[in-house]
C-alpha cells in the first residue's frame, strides 16, 4: 500500500481518489478548517491534524511515498483579488509543501490548483512552482493538465482545475498517463434528490439572507430542469445545466 500524505486535506476530495484505487492509505492529513476537519473525520477513518502547516515539523509526519495536496487557491484565483504569493493570508502555502517534499523527497507530488494559477502573473507563478519542484529532483519529469470535471468524471459540473504530477523516478513517469476524457451522461437530478423534503436550513427562505435574493430567485427560476446561479447582484440561468462551480466568496463579491 502506497503511503499518502494529504495537505490541505479538506473534507478529503483528493483523499478519496487515491483510496479507490484500493493501492493506497491515508498515513497523514493537515487541515487548518474546523468545519472541514469535522466532515473529514465523520467520513474517514483518520484523525486530521488541524495545527497551522506553519507550524507543522518535517518529523511530525510519519513516511509516506505520495504527497498530494490542494494548496489554497484564493490568492490565485479569478474570484478573489489575486495577489499570488504576495497573499499575506495563502500566498506562502505552496512553498510550506515544498518545505515538506524538499526533505522527505517523495515517490510522487500531486498538485491541484484553480485554473487560473496557470497564467497568474503572466506565467511567472507556475513556472516558480515548476522551478521549486524541479529544484527538488523533478526534473523532466512532471505532467500538468487543466481537466475539467464534466469531462473526466461524469460529473454535471464545471469545474476546472489545474493538475500537477510530479515524480521523483524516470519509470514511474514514463507509465504514467494523464486519464482520457470520458462520455457526460449524468444530470443534476442523477446527483440530488428534489422529490424528498429535507431539513429547512438547506433551502432559500425569505428573510434568511441580506438583500432581496430570495424575492429575485423567485421570479426569474421559471424552469425546473435549469440550473439557476446567483451572480451578486442578479440570477443567472445556466444555459449548459452543468453546475458552476461554487466560488470562495459563496457569490456575494470579491474575497
Amino acid at each position: 500500500m502506497y503511503k499518502i500524505c494529504s495537505l490541505f486535506a479538506g473534507v478529503g476530495g483528493i483523499d478519496l481518489g487515491f483510496l479507490e484505487t484500493n493501492k493506497c492509505e491515508i498515513a497523514y492529513a493537515n487541515e487548518f478548517d474546523k468545519y472541514a476537519v469535522e466532515t473529514y473525520e465523520k467520513n474517514f477513518k483518520n484523525k486530521v491534524d488541524c495545527r497551522d502547516i506553519h507550524n507543522v515539523k518535517v518529523n511530525d509526519i510519519p513516511n509516506f511515498d505520495i504527497m498530494v495536496g490542494g494548496f489554497p487557491c484564493t490568492s490565485f484565483s479569478v474570484a478573489g483579488y489575486r495577489k499570488g504569493f504576495d497573499d499575506d493570508r495563502t500566498g506562502d502555502l505552496f512553498f510550506e509543501m515544498e518545505r515538506i517534499f524538499k526533505e522527505r523527497k517523495p515517490r510522487v507530488i500531486f498538485l491541484e490548483n484553480v485554473k487560473n494559477l496557470v497564467g497568474h502573473d503572466k506565467g511567472n507563478t507556475f513556472k516558480t512552482i515548476i522551478d521549486r519542484l524541479n529544484e527538488a529532483g523533478y526534473k523532466d519529469k512532471i505532467k500538468c493538465q487543466v481537466l475539467n470535471a464534466c469531462e473526466y468524471g461524469n460529473i454535471p459540473q464545471n469545474r476546472e482545475r489545474i493538475y500537477i504530477v510530479a515524480f521523483r523516478d524516470k519509470e514511474d513517469f514514463d507509465r504514467f498517463q494523464m486519464p482520457m476524457p470520458t462520455a457526460l451522461d449524468k444530470n443534476i437530478k442523477d446527483v440530488f434528490n428534489f422529490d424528498t423534503k429535507v431539513d429547512d436550513k438547506y433551502y432559500y427562505t425569505e428573510g434568511k439572507y441580506k438583500g432581496n435574493i430570495y424575492k429575485l430567485l423567485t421570479e426569474e427560476m421559471d424552469d425546473d430542469n435549469t440550473v439557476y446561479q446567483w451572480r451578486r447582484k442578479y440570477v443567472r440561468k445556466n444555459q449548459s445545466n452543468l453546475v458552476p462551480t461554487l466560488t470562495a466568496n459563496m457569490g456575494e463579491g470579491r474575497t
